[in-house]
């Protein structure tokens, strides 16, 4: 007791307690020199020149390295490290890092006693870092803290993973991966952090609107602490390692930071589809008979999903031979695959303990699991679905040799098209390893803590890795290395990886994908979910959703018919709930919510290559498919300040959802702009404030509108298509939205949809879709190929169908081909103009293939 008490009594007296007490009339207590200009950056010497401030808890690092790197004219980097000493850094994993100097874009400025950072946006002079001089700067072992101060009004996003308003209200949010059934976290708790950490932060202008970003790349559990005008970041260790992306507008924010993480994974062409999923499929018949039910009710169906149900003792990898036996297995699985349609299992980041298990037997003599600190040559043990359970150690190099060759057994057992990773942050039933609850590192030990204590439902922080490291580093890490590791066993097939993880980090979308985790079902979970996939787009996961109709509670009728509504635009898009909740699949509460379901669905297929394109270009140049309609018009703040009541799917649609119980309609708010409704190109009048009444039937489709400029694929069959493979075989239609004097443009990516780095290799066919307003005479429409690296297969999207026109003011008379020399060559085409509605149609009879080089003069009566 006596050490304990010495603690409480040092703890009492602390000068370092809080970090609004660093704050408070004290300045940095480090002098900066040697300090060297050059045209790449700056470095410099930072020295400790205050004495008896630390705690007994507390080792200050008297010589730092200061660091600036001008990386490119969009970005800054600013690393400060121990000069003396080497301590923990992310293992690095962003290949497309080089020096490129700032071409004038920024100034950074620093000052010697005592230091201080600043770097100015030169394009506005708005200060985008301020390391103010007369703040506190602290670097201890334990104890990282900086505060960037503004001189202007500040709206913080980002800082994932939580439950939250888009616009981060002004608190405390703490970082450290976490199996957290989304608590919602409005910075006052310090305790709504979850599955995973990403200390990317966007910060809007309050005056002009403007944006800029930044990076903590730091691994260690850290609290953000967001003011007025101040962003400060606190972390328990690591080196301080910030990234600075320049804007100015958010949508170059998030370019910039992908340009540093890496585009994400190519997707499969089939998981953008629907996906059913369960826990509480209890055996084979029940999950053969939600297969049944789909071919029954001639609903779409592209993923079928086990959860743990399907384990036997709840064992990685094994099949229970009662309740799924193999050979009922397989053949369902096989069904799938012959109708166009995939089986994703899921697998457990812990691996059960049992002297049976052939999987720990060869983890165990591979030497590969994380290691008890307390116990020589022990693995730490933990305890979750399976009981006591080892976990890998992802610095181990033979750890990801053991995770792909048990992938590659599990898919001799049973062909399955991806993998769900979950328990990944890594989750612990108990605190620590088991049989050793007296951790050496804990709340007491350390000088402050973010939230709760870090061992709470945690491996043991003092938990060894290979070459000493420590779970107190590594923790937040697991679900992002596991993931990469996965993807291996897929790339090595070149199958793109399908991963669908719980608990991510910075660069996690380069490998796999992921969902929102435990949800609730509930009307605000569904709005929190759209915050959600804007957060986790800007952090580079684009494939992202959150389990529709809610996994936690009961959902009810209207709930799931609009949360099914909204979730078929999600880029992930599946139906999940937990095994003591009331079912909630398509045909669970009657009539009213299949039809719902059937629309919705086939609502997406038909936007399937709009969808696709996106997610395609995306996974080369980086950037968001769903996004706040912010993003495309930054000029109109209310869009910020509403984002969850709009959102964009790409550059030119918004869609509108339903979020509230019992209405039918709502006053809806539009950007600035000329806007058509995509399902019957009506004209939408806006009022003086840029609002308009939507209808919001249910059951009925979700609002969709399109921008005038733009030119939409849709996919012909959708109504009739059982699996996004049938949708490979159909015609295609092009939505072409006029406007005075406004040209339209949109594209498509064709290829085989499953090799994994098609768009990288260039093995993808891209044809720009051109449409221009020559005279009251005739149009121009032109088909040019981009890139020329696939092949349509055989009865790959055969024709070109139809020109729907929104905003056309005049009767289209005939079509004609120009062929070389700008020679005419008349198509036959049925015609259609209603001049009330300004639509025009046009039907090509099956003359014009969508990847053709071709240009169309269109006629009109005049």
């Amino acid at each position: 007791m006596g050490r304990l008490s010495s603690i409480i009594i040092l703890l009492g007296c602390l000068i370092l307690p809080s970090a609004s007490m660093l704050n408070q009339g004290k300045s940095n207590p480090y002098d900066l020199s040697n300090i060297i200009y050059t045209t790449s950056g700056i470095t410099a010497t930072a020295t400790y020149h205050l004495g008896n401030l630390q705690s007994a808890n507390e080792t200050v690092i008297t010589k730092l390295f200061l660091n600036i790197t001008y990386d490119n004219p969009q970005r800054v980097r600013i690393r400060i490290t121990d000069q003396q000493n080497s301590r923990f850094e992310v293992p690095y994993d962003f290949t497309n890092y080089t020096i490129q100097g700032n071409l004038g874009l920024y100034n950074v400025t620093v000052s010697d006693n005592p230091m201080g950072i600043q770097v100015i946006r030169t394009s506005d002079n708005r200060v985008i870092f301020n390391l103010d001089p007369s703040n506190w700067f602290s670097y201890d072992d334990q104890d990282l803290l900086f505060t960037s101060t503004f001189n202007y009004g500040i709206n913080v996003l980002g800082l994932g993973e939580r439950i939250s308003s888009f616009i981060l209200p002004t608190g405390t949010y703490t970082m450290w991966a976490r199996d957290r059934q989304s608590p919602v976290d409005n910075g006052q708790s310090q305790e709504g952090n979850m599955y995973s950490v990403h200390p990317f932060y966007m910060i809007i202008d309050e005056d002009t609107g403007s944006a800029f970003g930044g990076l903590f790349y730091n691994a260690n559990a850290m609290q953000a602490i967001v003011g007025p005008q101040s962003l400060s970041f606190r972390s328990t260790g690591g080196i301080i390692d910030l990234w600075l992306f320049i804007g100015p507008a958010p949508e170059d924010v998030v370019f910039q930071y992908h340009q540093l993480i890496g585009p994400p994974v190519e997707v499969p062409y089939w998981s953008l589809g629907w996906h059913q999923s369960r826990w509480g499929y209890r055996n084979i018949s029940m999950l053969t008979q939600v297969y049944d039910n789909y071919t029954l009710y001639g609903l779409p169906l592209d993923g079928l999903w086990n959860d743990i149900d399907y384990m036997s003792a709840f064992e990685d990898f094994i099949y229970d031979p009662v309740n799924y036996p193999m050979n009922n297995v397989t053949q369902l699985v096989d069904t799938l695959l012959a109708t166009g349609k995939n089986y994703i299992p899921i697998v457990d980041a812990g691996i059960a303990q049992n002297i049976s298990d052939p999987y720990y037997i060869n983890g165990t003599n591979q030497g590969v699991w994380i290691m008890n600190p307390y116990v020589q040559s022990a693995p730490c043990v933990g305890k979750v679905w399976p009981g006591n359970a080892t976990f890998l150690d992802w610095l181990n190099p033979d750890a990801q040799t053991y995770w792909v060759k048990a992938l590659n057994t599990f898919q001799q057992l049973v062909s399955f098209s991806g993998v769900w990773v979950d328990m990944n942050e890594v989750s612990n039933f108990v605190n620590g390893c088991v049989g050793y609850q007296t951790t050496l590192i804990n709340n007491l030990t350390m000088p402050w803590t973010p939230g709760q204590d870090i061992n709470v439902e945690s491996l043991d922080v003092a938990a060894t890795h290979a070459n000493g490291v420590t779970e107190y580093n590594m923790h937040s890490l697991y679900g992002y290395l596991e993931s990469k590791a996965a993807a291996q066993y897929f790339i090595q097939k070149q199958t793109r990886p399908f991963i669908l993880s719980r608990s991510s980090f910075p660069g996690h979308g380069k490998w796999a994908s992921k969902w929102l985790g435990d949800n609730f079902s509930q009307w605000s979970y569904m709005e929190y979910s759209i915050t959600g996939i804007f957060n986790f787009g800007m952090f580079g996961i684009p494939m992202m959703g959150a389990d529709i109709c809610g996994f936690l509670g009961n959902t009810n009728l209207e709930l799931c018919s609009r949360w099914t509504q909204l979730g078929t635009m999600y880029p992930f898009s599946r139906n999940h709930n937990e095994d003591e909740s009331i079912p909630q699949e398509p045909w669970a509460f009657g009539p009213l919510l299949l039809e719902t379901n059937n629309l919705s669905i086939r609502n997406k297929y038909m936007l399937q290559l709009y969808f696709y394109t996106h997610m395609m270009k995306i996974s080369l140049e980086g950037g968001q498919l769903f996004k706040p309609a912010y993003w495309e018009y930054p000029n109109d703040m209310n869009l910020l300040y509403n984002a969850t009541t709009s959102f964009m799917l790409g550059k030119a649609l918004i869609v509108h959802p339903c979020l509230w119980y019992g209405i039918t309609g709502s006053t809806s708010f539009f950007p600035d702009d000329m806007w058509y409704d995509l399902y019957t190109g009506e004209y939408i009048f806006l009022d003086y404030d840029n609002s308009v009444y939507l209808d919001m039937p249910w059951p009925g489709l979700i609002n969709i509108h399109v921008a005038q400029g733009f030119i939409i694929p849709i996919v012909d069959n959708y109504n009739n298509a059982m699996s996004l493979r049938d949708t490979r075989y159909s015609n295609i239609s092009l939505i072409i939205v006029q406007g005075p004097g406004v040209e339209a443009i949109g594209s498509v990516i064709f290829d085989d949809g499953s090799t994994y780095g098609n768009m990288a290799n260039g093995n993808y066919l891209e044809v720009e879709y051109q449409f221009f307003s020559h005279n009251s005479t005739f149009d121009y429409l032109t088909l040019q190929q981009l890139s020329y690296g696939y092949s349509r297969q055989t009865g790959e999207w055969p024709y070109i169908s139809t020109l729907i026109f929104y905003g056309c003011t005049a009767a289209p008379e005939s079509v004609y081909k120009l062929s070389s020399g700008m020679i005419p060559t008349f198509i036959p085409a049925n015609v259609y103009w209603s001049a009330e509605d300004m639509i025009c149609k046009i039907w090509l009879k099956n003359y014009l293939q969508p990847d053709e080089m071709a240009t169309l003069l269109i006629d009109y009566f005049i």
